[in-house]
Protein backbone atom coordinates (compact mmCIF):
# COMPACT_ATOMS: atom_id res chain seq x y z
CA UNK A 1 0.00 0.00 0.00
CA UNK A 2 1.44 3.74 -0.76
CA UNK A 3 1.23 5.64 1.98
CA UNK A 4 1.33 9.79 1.53
CA UNK A 5 4.50 11.51 2.39
CA UNK A 6 4.22 13.43 5.39
CA UNK A 7 5.17 16.32 3.01
CA UNK A 8 2.03 16.10 0.79
CA UNK A 9 0.61 18.81 0.01
CA UNK A 10 -2.00 17.98 -2.45
CA UNK A 11 -4.63 18.70 -0.20
CA UNK A 12 -3.53 22.04 -0.04
CA UNK A 13 -3.03 22.32 -3.61
CA UNK A 14 -6.48 21.49 -4.27
CA UNK A 15 -8.03 23.79 -1.81
CA UNK A 16 -6.15 26.85 -3.46
CA UNK A 17 -7.35 25.63 -7.13
CA UNK A 18 -11.05 25.12 -5.37
CA UNK A 19 -10.80 28.89 -4.12
CA UNK A 20 -9.58 30.50 -7.22
CA UNK A 21 -11.30 28.49 -9.29
CA UNK A 22 -14.85 29.33 -7.24
CA UNK A 23 -13.81 32.83 -7.66
CA UNK A 24 -13.94 32.65 -11.42
CA UNK A 25 -17.72 31.08 -11.05
CA UNK A 26 -18.99 33.51 -8.44
CA UNK A 27 -17.83 35.82 -10.07
CA UNK A 28 -19.65 35.34 -13.36
CA UNK A 29 -22.20 34.87 -11.15
CA UNK A 30 -22.27 38.10 -10.09
CA UNK A 31 -21.19 39.72 -13.48
CA UNK A 32 -25.69 38.76 -14.19
CA UNK A 33 -26.32 40.73 -11.16
CA UNK A 34 -25.04 43.84 -11.30
CA UNK A 35 -25.49 46.96 -13.31
CA UNK A 36 -22.11 48.41 -13.61
CA UNK A 37 -19.48 45.76 -13.04
CA UNK A 38 -16.52 48.77 -13.70
CA UNK A 39 -17.89 49.74 -9.88
CA UNK A 40 -17.21 46.20 -8.54
CA UNK A 41 -14.03 44.16 -7.25
CA UNK A 42 -12.97 41.01 -6.52
CA UNK A 43 -9.84 39.69 -4.71
CA UNK A 44 -8.56 36.59 -3.25
CA UNK A 45 -6.33 36.56 -0.05
CA UNK A 46 -6.86 39.54 0.48
CA UNK A 47 -9.68 40.30 2.90
CA UNK A 48 -10.93 37.11 2.88
CA UNK A 49 -10.11 33.52 0.31
CA UNK A 50 -12.90 35.49 -1.84
CA UNK A 51 -14.11 39.07 -1.44
CA UNK A 52 -16.00 41.84 -3.35
CA UNK A 53 -15.89 45.32 -2.89
CA UNK A 54 -17.97 48.19 -4.76
CA UNK A 55 -16.07 50.63 -5.03
CA UNK A 56 -13.68 50.61 -2.37
CA UNK A 57 -16.30 49.17 0.26
CA UNK A 58 -16.63 45.54 0.92
CA UNK A 59 -20.37 43.64 0.28
CA UNK A 60 -19.10 40.32 0.50
CA UNK A 61 -16.94 37.92 1.72
CA UNK A 62 -16.46 33.85 0.92
CA UNK A 63 -14.59 31.95 2.76
CA UNK A 64 -14.37 28.24 0.53
CA UNK A 65 -13.37 25.04 2.68
CA UNK A 66 -12.74 21.99 0.31
CA UNK A 67 -12.69 18.72 1.79
CA UNK A 68 -11.46 15.88 -0.52
CA UNK A 69 -13.27 13.26 1.50
CA UNK A 70 -17.10 13.94 2.39
CA UNK A 71 -18.04 14.49 6.38
CA UNK A 72 -20.12 16.88 8.27
CA UNK A 73 -19.60 20.56 9.52
CA UNK A 74 -19.98 20.33 12.98
CA UNK A 75 -20.57 22.66 15.94
CA UNK A 76 -16.91 22.49 17.11
CA UNK A 77 -15.38 22.07 13.14
CA UNK A 78 -12.59 24.01 12.95
CA UNK A 79 -13.97 25.22 9.71
CA UNK A 80 -16.23 27.32 11.48
CA UNK A 81 -14.45 28.89 14.39
CA UNK A 82 -11.02 29.42 12.52
CA UNK A 83 -13.83 31.63 9.89
CA UNK A 84 -15.24 33.38 12.64
CA UNK A 85 -11.93 34.53 13.78
CA UNK A 86 -10.99 35.90 10.16
CA UNK A 87 -13.99 37.99 10.36
CA UNK A 88 -13.96 39.18 14.03
CA UNK A 89 -10.09 40.25 12.93
CA UNK A 90 -11.55 42.29 9.94
CA UNK A 91 -13.94 44.07 11.98
CA UNK A 92 -11.84 44.81 14.59
CA UNK A 93 -9.32 46.08 12.07
CA UNK A 94 -12.40 48.13 10.01
CA UNK A 95 -12.38 46.31 6.83
CA UNK A 96 -15.61 45.43 6.99
CA UNK A 97 -18.79 47.25 8.22
CA UNK A 98 -21.47 44.99 9.71
CA UNK A 99 -24.97 45.09 8.45
CA UNK A 100 -23.60 45.91 5.09
CA UNK A 101 -21.31 43.20 3.91
CA UNK A 102 -22.86 39.43 3.39
CA UNK A 103 -20.08 37.00 4.94
CA UNK A 104 -20.93 33.28 3.15
CA UNK A 105 -18.90 29.67 4.18
CA UNK A 106 -19.05 28.14 1.30
CA UNK A 107 -18.26 24.16 2.63
CA UNK A 108 -18.18 20.80 0.60
CA UNK A 109 -18.97 19.15 4.17
CA UNK A 110 -22.49 18.52 4.68
CA UNK A 111 -24.74 20.80 6.86
CA UNK A 112 -26.98 18.21 10.01
CA UNK A 113 -30.05 19.43 11.09
CA UNK A 114 -30.06 21.33 14.29
CA UNK A 115 -26.78 22.74 14.21
CA UNK A 116 -24.80 26.11 14.13
CA UNK A 117 -24.14 25.40 10.12
CA UNK A 118 -28.11 24.34 9.50
CA UNK A 119 -29.30 27.08 11.65
CA UNK A 120 -27.11 29.85 9.50
CA UNK A 121 -28.03 28.03 6.05
CA UNK A 122 -29.70 29.52 2.97
CA UNK A 123 -32.60 27.02 3.69
CA UNK A 124 -36.01 26.55 5.69
CA UNK A 125 -33.81 25.79 9.08
CA UNK A 126 -32.44 29.62 8.86
CA UNK A 127 -32.75 30.65 12.52
CA UNK A 128 -29.92 33.05 13.46
CA UNK A 129 -30.91 33.13 16.57
CA UNK A 130 -30.79 29.65 17.88
CA UNK A 131 -26.95 29.73 16.08
CA UNK A 132 -26.15 32.79 18.60
CA UNK A 133 -27.09 30.99 21.47
CA UNK A 134 -25.58 27.88 20.43
CA UNK A 135 -22.02 29.71 19.45
CA UNK A 136 -22.76 31.85 22.21
CA UNK A 137 -22.79 28.47 24.81
CA UNK A 138 -20.21 26.91 22.77
CA UNK A 139 -16.84 29.22 23.03
CA UNK A 140 -16.94 28.74 26.68
CA UNK A 141 -15.59 25.40 26.67
CA UNK A 142 -11.92 24.43 26.76
CA UNK A 143 -10.91 23.59 23.25
CA UNK A 144 -7.64 24.57 21.82
CA UNK A 145 -7.90 23.56 18.42
CA UNK A 146 -11.08 26.66 18.35
CA UNK A 147 -9.37 28.81 20.99
CA UNK A 148 -8.32 32.01 18.90
CA UNK A 149 -12.13 31.28 17.61
CA UNK A 150 -13.48 31.32 20.74
CA UNK A 151 -12.35 34.37 21.59
CA UNK A 152 -12.34 36.53 19.15
CA UNK A 153 -15.91 35.76 19.09
CA UNK A 154 -16.19 36.80 22.65
CA UNK A 155 -14.65 40.11 22.10
CA UNK A 156 -17.79 41.06 20.45
CA UNK A 157 -20.25 43.33 22.22
CA UNK A 158 -23.74 41.87 22.39
CA UNK A 159 -25.01 43.73 19.14
CA UNK A 160 -22.23 42.69 17.53
CA UNK A 161 -22.46 38.98 18.01
CA UNK A 162 -25.90 39.52 16.76
CA UNK A 163 -25.19 41.47 13.69
CA UNK A 164 -22.03 38.76 12.69
CA UNK A 165 -24.44 35.81 13.19
CA UNK A 166 -26.98 37.42 11.17
CA UNK A 167 -24.81 38.62 7.78
CA UNK A 168 -23.81 34.87 7.72
CA UNK A 169 -24.82 32.09 5.26
CA UNK A 170 -23.46 28.82 5.29
CA UNK A 171 -23.25 26.80 2.36
CA UNK A 172 -22.92 23.24 2.29
CA UNK A 173 -22.16 20.08 0.06
CA UNK A 174 -20.75 22.75 -2.40
CA UNK A 175 -20.04 21.34 -5.72
CA UNK A 176 -16.15 19.97 -5.94
CA UNK A 177 -13.53 20.64 -8.54
CA UNK A 178 -15.04 19.51 -11.94
CA UNK A 179 -18.65 20.29 -10.73
CA UNK A 180 -17.66 23.97 -10.15
CA UNK A 181 -16.09 23.81 -13.77
CA UNK A 182 -19.30 22.36 -15.49
CA UNK A 183 -21.33 25.30 -13.56
CA UNK A 184 -18.29 27.66 -15.43
CA UNK A 185 -19.03 25.93 -18.81
CA UNK A 186 -22.66 26.58 -18.48
CA UNK A 187 -21.42 30.63 -18.54
CA UNK A 188 -19.71 29.77 -21.95
CA UNK A 189 -22.26 28.38 -23.43
CA UNK A 190 -24.12 31.72 -23.61
CA UNK A 191 -21.09 33.14 -25.38
CA UNK A 192 -19.88 30.63 -28.16
CA UNK A 193 -21.41 27.58 -29.46
CA UNK A 194 -21.49 24.32 -27.48
CA UNK A 195 -18.41 22.44 -29.70
CA UNK A 196 -16.50 25.75 -28.64
CA UNK A 197 -17.40 26.06 -24.69
CA UNK A 198 -14.51 23.58 -23.57
CA UNK A 199 -11.86 25.78 -25.88
CA UNK A 200 -13.28 29.00 -24.68
CA UNK A 201 -13.62 28.15 -20.95
CA UNK A 202 -10.43 26.70 -20.74
CA UNK A 203 -8.58 30.40 -22.04
CA UNK A 204 -10.74 32.36 -19.98
CA UNK A 205 -9.81 30.31 -17.07
CA UNK A 206 -6.27 30.32 -17.82
CA UNK A 207 -6.08 34.39 -17.90
CA UNK A 208 -8.25 34.04 -14.42
CA UNK A 209 -5.32 32.26 -12.99
CA UNK A 210 -2.84 34.47 -14.35
CA UNK A 211 -4.92 37.61 -12.68
CA UNK A 212 -5.02 35.81 -9.01
CA UNK A 213 -1.41 34.79 -9.54
CA UNK A 214 -0.45 38.88 -10.47
CA UNK A 215 -2.72 40.21 -7.92
CA UNK A 216 -1.53 37.74 -5.28
CA UNK A 217 2.16 38.48 -5.91
CA UNK A 218 1.21 42.65 -5.12
CA UNK A 219 2.07 44.24 -1.82
CA UNK A 220 -0.70 44.70 -0.82
CA UNK A 221 -2.50 41.95 -2.90
CA UNK A 222 -4.20 43.85 -5.42
CA UNK A 223 -7.98 43.26 -6.87
CA UNK A 224 -9.01 42.41 -10.16
CA UNK A 225 -12.51 44.70 -11.81
CA UNK A 226 -15.39 42.83 -12.60
CA UNK A 227 -15.30 45.21 -15.57
CA UNK A 228 -12.32 43.53 -16.56
CA UNK A 229 -13.57 40.25 -16.38
CA UNK A 230 -16.19 41.45 -18.78
CA UNK A 231 -14.28 42.89 -21.44
CA UNK A 232 -12.00 39.52 -21.31
CA UNK A 233 -15.21 37.50 -22.38
CA UNK A 234 -16.07 40.35 -24.54
CA UNK A 235 -12.72 39.95 -26.28
CA UNK A 236 -12.39 36.23 -26.80
CA UNK A 237 -16.19 35.19 -27.57
CA UNK A 238 -15.39 36.73 -31.66
CA UNK A 239 -12.16 34.36 -32.14
CA UNK A 240 -14.58 31.19 -31.32
CA UNK A 241 -17.30 32.79 -33.74
CA UNK A 242 -17.88 30.28 -37.04
CA UNK A 243 -16.27 32.74 -39.12
CA UNK A 244 -12.89 32.92 -36.14
CA UNK A 245 -10.35 30.93 -34.68
CA UNK A 246 -8.17 31.62 -31.40
CA UNK A 247 -4.84 33.73 -31.97
CA UNK A 248 -3.21 31.72 -28.89
CA UNK A 249 0.52 31.77 -30.45
CA UNK A 250 1.01 35.16 -32.10
CA UNK A 251 3.74 35.96 -29.39
CA UNK A 252 4.88 32.47 -28.27
CA UNK A 253 8.48 31.57 -29.06
CA UNK A 254 10.26 28.50 -29.80
CA UNK A 255 12.53 27.60 -26.60
CA UNK A 256 15.80 27.05 -28.92
CA UNK A 257 16.77 28.51 -32.07
CA UNK A 258 19.29 26.86 -33.42
CA UNK A 259 20.05 27.46 -36.77
CA UNK A 260 23.24 26.44 -38.04
CA UNK A 261 22.10 22.76 -36.28
CA UNK A 262 18.82 22.90 -37.72
CA UNK A 263 18.71 20.12 -40.71
CA UNK A 264 14.58 20.56 -41.14
CA UNK A 265 13.87 20.12 -44.75
CA UNK A 266 11.98 23.67 -44.42
CA UNK A 267 15.29 25.39 -43.18
CA UNK A 268 17.32 23.29 -46.23
CA UNK A 269 14.72 24.88 -48.74
CA UNK A 270 15.57 28.58 -47.56
CA UNK A 271 19.50 27.86 -47.90
CA UNK A 272 19.28 26.56 -51.74
CA UNK A 273 18.56 30.06 -51.96
CA UNK A 274 21.18 31.69 -49.79
CA UNK A 275 18.51 33.13 -47.15
CA UNK A 276 19.83 35.35 -44.35
CA UNK A 277 20.23 34.25 -40.85
CA UNK A 278 17.21 37.00 -40.04
CA UNK A 279 15.17 35.09 -42.57
CA UNK A 280 15.67 31.70 -41.40
CA UNK A 281 15.20 32.54 -37.78
CA UNK A 282 11.64 33.68 -39.03
CA UNK A 283 11.44 31.21 -40.57
CA UNK A 284 11.54 28.70 -37.92
CA UNK A 285 9.65 31.00 -35.30
CA UNK A 286 6.49 30.94 -37.94
CA UNK A 287 6.61 27.19 -38.93
CA UNK A 288 6.27 26.95 -34.37
CA UNK A 289 3.43 28.97 -33.97
CA UNK A 290 1.54 27.71 -36.88
CA UNK A 291 2.43 23.83 -36.08
CA UNK A 292 1.40 24.57 -32.56
CA UNK A 293 -1.86 26.58 -33.23
CA UNK A 294 -2.88 23.80 -35.35
CA UNK A 295 -2.57 21.13 -33.17
CA UNK A 296 -4.31 23.18 -30.30
CA UNK A 297 -6.95 23.92 -32.72
CA UNK A 298 -7.49 20.31 -33.91
CA UNK A 299 -7.12 19.10 -30.00
CA UNK A 300 -9.94 21.27 -28.76
CA UNK A 301 -12.13 20.52 -31.46
CA UNK A 302 -12.15 23.63 -33.01
CA UNK A 303 -12.24 22.35 -36.36
CA UNK A 304 -14.50 21.32 -39.49
CA UNK A 305 -13.53 17.99 -40.58
CA UNK A 306 -10.97 18.32 -43.62
CA UNK A 307 -10.65 22.17 -42.48
CA UNK A 308 -6.62 22.02 -42.61
CA UNK A 309 -6.24 19.71 -45.62
CA UNK A 310 -8.78 22.46 -47.63
CA UNK A 311 -6.37 25.36 -46.57
CA UNK A 312 -3.58 23.75 -47.24
CA UNK A 313 -4.64 22.90 -50.48
CA UNK A 314 -5.49 27.06 -50.75
CA UNK A 315 -2.06 27.72 -49.90
CA UNK A 316 -0.88 25.47 -52.39
CA UNK A 317 -2.71 27.32 -54.61
CA UNK A 318 -1.28 29.84 -54.09
CA UNK A 319 2.09 29.25 -54.30
CA UNK A 320 1.31 27.78 -57.77
CA UNK A 321 -0.17 31.23 -58.84
CA UNK A 322 2.65 33.44 -57.93
CA UNK A 323 5.11 30.75 -59.15
CA UNK A 324 3.46 30.12 -62.96
CA UNK A 325 3.21 34.36 -62.81
CA UNK A 326 7.03 34.44 -62.20
CA UNK A 327 8.19 31.80 -64.88
CA UNK A 328 6.34 33.93 -67.02
CA UNK A 329 7.99 37.08 -66.75
CA UNK A 330 11.36 35.54 -65.65
CA UNK A 331 14.05 34.35 -67.91
CA UNK A 332 15.70 31.42 -66.22
CA UNK A 333 19.38 30.40 -67.69
CA UNK A 334 21.58 29.98 -65.07
CA UNK A 335 22.21 29.55 -60.93
CA UNK A 336 21.84 33.93 -60.13
CA UNK A 337 18.37 33.69 -62.11
CA UNK A 338 17.49 30.63 -59.77
CA UNK A 339 18.38 32.24 -57.12
CA UNK A 340 16.57 35.72 -57.76
CA UNK A 341 13.62 33.65 -59.00
CA UNK A 342 13.55 32.00 -55.60
CA UNK A 343 13.47 35.27 -53.79
CA UNK A 344 10.93 36.41 -55.53
CA UNK A 345 8.45 33.36 -55.54
CA UNK A 346 9.40 33.58 -51.54
CA UNK A 347 8.21 37.31 -51.29
CA UNK A 348 5.37 36.63 -53.53
CA UNK A 349 3.59 33.86 -51.33
CA UNK A 350 4.74 35.40 -47.64
CA UNK A 351 3.49 39.07 -49.14
CA UNK A 352 0.47 38.40 -51.70
CA UNK A 353 -0.24 34.96 -50.60
CA UNK A 354 -1.37 34.97 -46.91
CA UNK A 355 -4.73 33.67 -46.88
CA UNK A 356 -6.99 33.50 -43.74
CA UNK A 357 -8.06 29.99 -42.68
CA UNK A 358 -11.34 31.77 -41.70
CA UNK A 359 -12.84 34.84 -42.55
CA UNK A 360 -12.56 37.06 -39.96
CA UNK A 361 -8.70 35.62 -38.57
CA UNK A 362 -6.40 38.04 -39.00
CA UNK A 363 -2.94 36.64 -37.20
CA UNK A 364 -0.82 36.26 -40.18
CA UNK A 365 1.66 33.60 -38.58
CA UNK A 366 -0.53 30.38 -39.50
CA UNK A 367 -0.47 31.09 -43.03
CA UNK A 368 2.97 31.83 -42.99
CA UNK A 369 3.79 28.86 -40.60
CA UNK A 370 1.90 26.89 -43.06
CA UNK A 371 3.89 27.44 -46.19
CA UNK A 372 6.68 26.26 -44.20
CA UNK A 373 5.11 23.11 -43.07
CA UNK A 374 4.23 22.38 -46.44
CA UNK A 375 7.86 22.98 -47.54
CA UNK A 376 8.70 20.78 -44.93
CA UNK A 377 7.02 18.24 -47.03
CA UNK A 378 8.81 19.22 -50.00
CA UNK A 379 4.97 19.85 -51.22
CA UNK A 380 6.03 23.31 -52.32
CA UNK A 381 9.55 24.56 -52.95
CA UNK A 382 11.02 27.89 -53.67
CA UNK A 383 13.94 26.82 -55.86
CA UNK A 384 13.06 25.88 -58.92
CA UNK A 385 15.08 22.42 -58.21
CA UNK A 386 14.14 21.75 -54.85
CA UNK A 387 12.72 18.76 -55.44
CA UNK A 388 16.36 17.61 -57.19
CA UNK A 389 18.70 18.89 -54.61
CA UNK A 390 16.12 17.59 -51.20
CA UNK A 391 14.51 15.00 -52.62
CA UNK A 392 16.39 12.44 -51.40
CA UNK A 393 17.00 14.04 -47.62
CA UNK A 394 13.22 13.52 -47.57
CA UNK A 395 13.79 9.90 -48.19
CA UNK A 396 16.60 9.25 -45.66
CA UNK A 397 13.93 10.76 -43.01
CA UNK A 398 15.87 13.69 -42.24
CA UNK A 399 13.38 16.32 -39.98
Amino acid sequence: MIQKSQFDASASMLGYLYQVRYGLYISLEKLLDVDDPDQFNVSIEKLDDIGFDKEGTATELLQTKFHGKPGNLTNRSPDIWKTIRVWVESIKNKKIELGRVLLTLVTTQSLTTDTIASYLSVGNERNPDKALELMVKICTEDNAANANGYKAFQTLSKAEKQALVHSIYFVGKSDDLLQIRSKINRFGRQSVSYEAVEAFVDRLEGVWFKWCIEKLSQNPSGVINLGMLQDLIDKLRPEYSQTNLPAEFADKLPDIITIDEDLRLFIQQLRLFNAPKNMIELAIINYYRAFEQRTKWSVDGLLNPGELSQYDRKLCEQWKEQQSFLEAMEIIENEQDKLRYSVKLYQQCFSKGVVPIRHDFTEAYVSKGSYQLLADQLTIGWHPDYLDNLGDASNEGVA
